[in-house]
Parts: structure tokens; C-alpha cells; sequence
């Protein structure tokens, strides 16, 4: 797996979703303009919100409409900061992807070479192992592990295999 995650690491990050194109530096970079938007925005609501309660203390609106309007910027202002965390998680989950992709990478090359599969090995690349219950329904014991290794978490059987051979893009 380390030869084939080091002589395809493009394929590899593309795969798995973290590849840094132009188009996904686009996307993330408009994220974060929106994101400075609506932040500057949040403090839009609070600032009318003062304005029209002056107002009414100086007789210029109505009780009713300082109502439906103070109404209308709380439900504004819950808005932007229901788009505020969903943009945040957004930006922090890509960056994070990417970089969980790299480090990955990163802890597969160092062990390239390996000649014995030791304790820190397995601690360095592995996040937890899951064995299945095994099968006997075809007549042979065939029994399903899946490794979750650290930073990615678990790959599918044939992921590597379709790298190499070029289906995986």
C-alpha cells in the first residue's frame, strides 16, 4: 500500500476528494468571502435594532411596527448565524480533509520500506482494526477485516488497486 500511496499520491488525494485544484481554491475562497459577509452583516440588526427603538421613543413608529421590525431583524440576525457556523464548518472540514489526505501521505512514506510491522508502525498508520464475523455459507470460512487507519479513516477494498490501473480518477 506505502508504494503504491507514494507513486500515486495524486491519484490518491484526487480519489479521496482533497486534491488542491484550482477549482476547489476557488470554491473555499468564496466560502471565505461569504463567510466575512456575513459576519460583518451580524452586527447590521443590533445597530437598527437601536435606531428603531429610538424612534418609537420619540414617536416617529408605531409599537406595532417596532415590533414586526425588531421581529424581523432577530429572525435576520438568526439566520446569519445559522449561515455564519455552517460556512466555518465548511471551510474547516475541506482545509481539513486536504490536510488529513497530506498527512496521511506524509506518515505512509516514512514507512515505506517496511520490513517488520512493529507496535509503532501500527500506531503511526492505523486508527483501529475491525474484524467481522466470519462466513460459512459458501462451504469455506471467509471472514471480512477492515482497517480505519488514522487520518482517513477506512478505504475501500479495491481503491488501490483501481489507482494503479488508472479506473480511480
Amino acid at each position: 500500500m506505502q508504494l503504491c500511496i507514494a507513486d500515486y499520491k495524486d491519484a490518491f488525494r484526487k480519489v479521496l476528494g482533497a486534491k488542491r485544484s484550482a477549482e476547489v481554491k476557488k470554491d473555499l475562497a468564496a466560502k471565505k468571502r461569504t463567510l466575512q459577509k456575513s459576519e460583518n452583516r451580524l452586527a447590521e440588526p443590533d445597530k437598527l435594532f437601536k435606531r428603531i427603538y429610538e424612534d418609537v421613543i420619540n414617536g416617529k413608529l408605531s409599537k406595532a411596527h417596532f415590533q414586526m421590525l425588531s421581529d424581523d431583524y432577530e429572525q435576520d440576525q438568526e439566520e446569519l448565524i445559522a449561515k455564519i457556523e455552517m460556512l466555518e464548518n465548511e471551510i474547516q472540514n475541506q482545509e481539513d480533509q486536504a490536510e488529513n489526505v497530506d498527512r496521511f501521505i506524509r506518515v505512509a512514506k516514512k514507512h515505506l520500506y517496511l520490513e517488520k510491522l512493529t507496535p509503532d508502525v501500527l500506531n503511526d498508520m492505523v486508527q483501529a482494526v475491525y474484524v467481522h464475523a466470519p462466513d460459512t455459507s459458501s462451504g469455506q470460512r471467509i471472514q471480512e477485516v477492515d482497517i480505519s487507519y488514522n487520518y482517513i479513516g477506512i478505504l475501500p477494498a479495491n481503491l488501490l488497486y483501481d489507482i494503479i490501473n488508472g479506473k480511480a480518477a
